[in-house]
């Protein structure tokens, strides 16, 4: 009997702050596309893509909770960091939440082109999960890596007002609660490496036209 050939290995994950950094180029998309009328299945889409996308990050960053500074033992500044990224985590989670009443992105009718923002997007969120699953490093790594998560949050906050801006009313103050949920992600982040907010998200600070997404 000829035996399986062995499934090939998984592919390595990116590096923690090389998916943040994906994170915040697809949020800007993101945040770019949706800020201008859509029609009504591509907002439905959209905002479904939205929902995926919270929840796949609520995922991640729980994992993001767990970073290992390389070369240094537990201490209370490390708790700390991890107090306040799960504490983001569970507002993303909240955030998804408040969107149970629309189908996740996966379950909608029709398939969106790859190449669609929201769908960028989307894939984004889940390449963070495996990234940040059990991530390590230098501290300078660790910061740089929420740095730009704070980025991606605050894209993500933009996008969901574009959204809100151009959908029916209840369906808007779902959004609208969304958006308050990611203003406490941004916040509880930023304790995290207890940077000010603006040192913490240059590009965000300044708005999408002035986003820069360069670097590692």
């Amino acid at each position: 009997m000829t035996s399986r050939p062995p499934a090939p290995p998984l592919p390595k994950p990116q590096h923690s702050a090389l998916a943040a950094k994906a994170l915040a180029e697809a949020a800007y998309a993101a945040a770019h596309a949706w800020a201008q009328p859509l029609e009504p299945e591509s907002s439905n889409r959209a905002i479904s893509q939205l929902y995926s996308t919270l929840r796949d990050l609520g995922i991640a960053t729980r994992g993001l909770a767990r970073y290992q500074t390389a070369g240094a033992s537990p201490d209370p500044a490390a708790r700390e960091f991890s107090r306040h990224v799960t504490a983001s985590a569970r507002w993303l989670l909240s955030a998804c939440e408040s969107l149970d009443g629309v189908l996740a992105a996966e379950g909608t009718s029709s398939l969106p082109d790859p190449d669609e923002p929201g769908a960028a997007l989307c894939q984004a969120a889940r390449n963070a999960i495996l990234a940040w699953r059990q991530p390590s490093g230098t501290s300078a790594d660790r910061d740089i890596t929420v740095k730009r998560f704070i980025t991606a949050t605050g894209f993500l906050s933009s996008a969901t007002l574009g959204l809100a801006t151009y959908t029916p009313r209840r369906r808007a103050i779902d959004l609208q609660v969304v958006g308050a949920s990611l203003a406490e992600v941004i916040a509880y982040l930023t304790a995290a490496i207890q940077v000010p907010a603006e040192d913490a998200a240059p590009g965000y600070v300044r708005g999408p036209a002035g986003y820069q997404g360069g670097g590692k």
